[in-house]
């Protein structure tokens, strides 16, 4: 089946690299999956008779029949045809959350990572396939060109552990950039905040990357207020701490912990 654009589409075939994904991802027996974006099944067909349960969220009509026909008659599976931007993830019973893993399109992964960080309270971990521009992203430390809103929203509630990068010769078709696993781990204690507020805060302060805090957070803080939080209101976005963006999100809305 040809790969469409419009999805984002680039089948995984590397069966090296299919090895090394369920390796990282180690199911467990009693573990329930959802994997978005299964595409022919690749990454599926290798965990399928390792967990308790296998929900396929699958945007593309045209995958239903051959998922259907490959996994749909096994009772622990399910096949979704679903935008996986509108799933939302059962909670957690007798303590036990779901898994996700996933080939994420390039197109809708920044929404699709923070519609998922919404709902971090009933996922034990992910595991995602991303362009490596992206997980470079995430991952970033304050100080650095990479370090962005992505970083500070999905940090502040998530371990981000990047793992091994996979090269554009493993797809059908040959993306023109390099991928890389990335596993996101959602903090056992996380720091209250409205996350609403924070989105808020970050988007802003990001807005304009080379002017500084004091511009950029005009209309939510004085220099003065900015200043009483241990802030230089000459300060370049990239160089706050996400424990300080937290910090800001929580003058304008407190969130008791």
């Amino acid at each position: 089946m040809k790969a469409k654009k419009r999805f984002g589409q680039n089948f995984l075939h590397d069966p090296n690299i299919i090895g090394k994904i369920i390796h990282a991802a180690n199911p467990k027996a009693d573990d329930l999956f959802y994997e978005i974006g299964p595409g022919h099944g690749a990454i599926t067909e290798e965990l399928v008779d390792r967990v308790a349960g296998l929900h396929l969220v699958e945007l593309d009509s045209d995958l239903i029949p051959e998922l259907e026909q490959k996994f749909g008659h096994k009772p622990y599976v399910q096949v979704r045809h679903q935008d996986a931007l509108t799933l939302a993830l059962p909670e957690s019973v007798d303590g036990r959350k779901v898994r996700v893993i996933g080939n994420l399109p390039y197109n809708v992964s920044t929404p699709l990572l923070i519609h998922l960080l919404q709902q971090a309270d009933r996922i034990e971990d992910m595991l995602f396939m991303l362009q490596k521009e992206v997980v470079t992203r995430i991952a970033a430390q304050p100080g650095g060109k990479d370090y962005g809103r992505l970083s500070v929203m999905l940090q502040h509630r998530l371990e981000t552990q990047p793992l091994f990068v996979v090269k554009p010769g493993s797809f059908h078709p040959v993306p023109k950039v390099d991928s890389q696993i990335i596993r996101l781990v959602p903090r056992e204690n996380p720091p209250a905040v409205d996350f609403a507020t924070l989105e808020r805060v970050v988007k802003q302060a990001f807005s304009q990357r080379r002017k500084t805090l004091k511009n950029n957070l005009k209309g939510l803080f004085s220099a003065e207020q900015l200043q009483r939080m241990g802030l230089d209101p000459q300060q370049r976005p990239e160089t706050v701490s996400v424990d300080q963006y937290l910090q800001l999100a929580n003058a304008l809305k407190p969130v008791n912990g």
